[in-house]
């Protein structure tokens, strides 16, 4: 698709359907990450942004894995233990489109539940986005009544950029 020429293209990966509940891991946390759910996005992820590299295409593309949602940091007494939602930390991974490679952007604190340094918000992510997509993530638009309002509120994730 993207040698073809589109701009956007999304993926929803989730593993609904088998062994557990997908990135769900309220039971068996651990065992289900490790042998369920990480190593098909490890491989998943090293093989698609190998593979743009190589082929040049990298630069050019934005690669974004995000989630609506972190994992508590403290497990639940659920068989097995498991992880709930959690909305205080949360990682998101980008690669390519003009991000730098290998930087860090942002910290919690060692428990993963509470940010530590450079709190940032699932707007800022999109505003980044946007910006590099080549459109003003500040540009107003109009809604339906003829107000205008911000494409998105939130900044621009300059830490992140190339």
């Amino acid at each position: 698709l993207v040698e073809a020429g589109a701009r956007v293209v999304s993926e929803f990966w989730d593993e609904f359907g088998l062994a557990g509940m997908g990135w769900d891991t309220h039971w068996n946390h651990y065992p289900r990450m490790k042998v369920e759910l990480c190593p098909g996005l490890d491989h998943g992820w090293q093989g698609l942004i190998t593979d743009l590299d190589q082929r040049g295409l990298l630069d050019d593309t934005l690669v974004v894995c995000t989630s609506e949602h972190g994992r508590t940091p403290q497990l639940n007494s659920a068989a097995g233990a498991g992880r709930d939602h959690w909305s205080q930390v949360y990682s998101t991974v980008i690669a390519g489109g003009g991000t730098a490679r290998g930087r860090v952007v942002g910290k919690s604190d060692r428990h993963a539940a509470e940010v530590a340094a450079l709190p940032l918000r699932p707007k800022d992510l999109l505003a980044t986005m946007y910006h590099l997509l080549g459109i003003d993530p500040h540009m107003r638009i109009h809604d339906p009544t003829g107000r205008p309002q911000p494409l998105v509120d939130g900044r621009v994730i300059t830490e992140a950029l190339a």
